[in-house]
């Protein structure tokens, strides 16, 4: 959704956040009034309204009639729609969140990738096939293919024919795409998922469980590791007035 929104729109969203977190509102708390944030953030009342038509649609604020606007919940304690739109408007994530969407992550591949090797179809094993194929050229033609690993991810959880698991990973991936870019601008590291890759294919193909859940715990272990790594380097990069290219 953010990608639809105006760059003055996005940044105002963004700066709703922060001061929602600044100010450490909760629950039920009243924010300033729409003319109150147009002066605050100095832009326009219109980029104010729809920024809140964001964050009501993610259920974190709610305007009352005659009342005013209010925090319906903490961005924290949103659903996993609100943290794709904080990755989306490159807000970071403390470290026990980041632990937690890991953790998150594992548990929801383990189960998607074990029941892919039980009920995988030719139809999936042929998908997969074809998307390791676009992998490897993006891979050799120096490429970034974070859009194409995200494709394949959820292309094993859909084989595991579980719709709930797909919808659940989907915005798990979708929460470290900066970080993701970053990665993938790595040669070094396209090779090393282009490998891992394979080893699911190959595990999946075979239905062996065992494995495949194996390579779950190390790869989005290594790679997790790999993508903070990298971000705390843009992150120095950024505070010495260097741009960031990869996002």
């Amino acid at each position: 959704m953010i990608t639809t929104l105006t760059s003055e729109t996005s940044d105002t969203v963004r700066k709703t956040l922060e001061y929602v977190r600044h100010h450490r509102l909760a629950k039920g708390d009243r924010l300033p009034s729409e003319r109150n944030l147009s002066d605050r953030f100095g832009v326009t009342r219109s980029s104010v309204r729809e920024a809140l038509a964001v964050l009501d649609s993610m259920r974190i604020t709610e305007r009352k009639a005659k009342s005013g606007i209010f925090l319906r919940t903490s961005p924290e304690d949103g659903g996993l729609d609100a943290l794709v739109l904080q990755a989306d408007l490159g807000m970071a994530f403390d470290a026990q969140l980041t632990r937690d969407a890991i953790e998150a992550r594992i548990i929801c591949e383990e189960q998607a990738f074990r029941l892919a090797c039980q009920r995988r179809t030719e139809a999936d094993l042929a998908k997969l096939a074809g998307l390791l194929d676009t992998y490897a050229v993006l891979a050799a033609n120096d490429r970034n293919m974070a859009d194409e690993d995200v494709e394949f991810h959820l292309a094993v959880a859909a084989a595991s024919q579980n719709r709930i698991l797909v919808r659940t990973i989907t915005p798990l991936m979708l929460m470290s795409t900066r970080g993701r870019r970053r990665y993938f601008a790595s040669a070094e590291l396209r090779q090393r998922s282009l490998d891992d890759h394979r080893a699911f294919f190959a595990a999946i193909e075979a239905r062996d469980e065992a494995t495949v859940i194996k390579l779950v715990h190390h790869h989005v272990h290594t790679a997790a590791a790999d993508i903070q790594a990298l971000n705390e380097a843009a992150a120095e990069a950024q505070d010495a007035g260097i741009p960031d290219r990869t996002t």
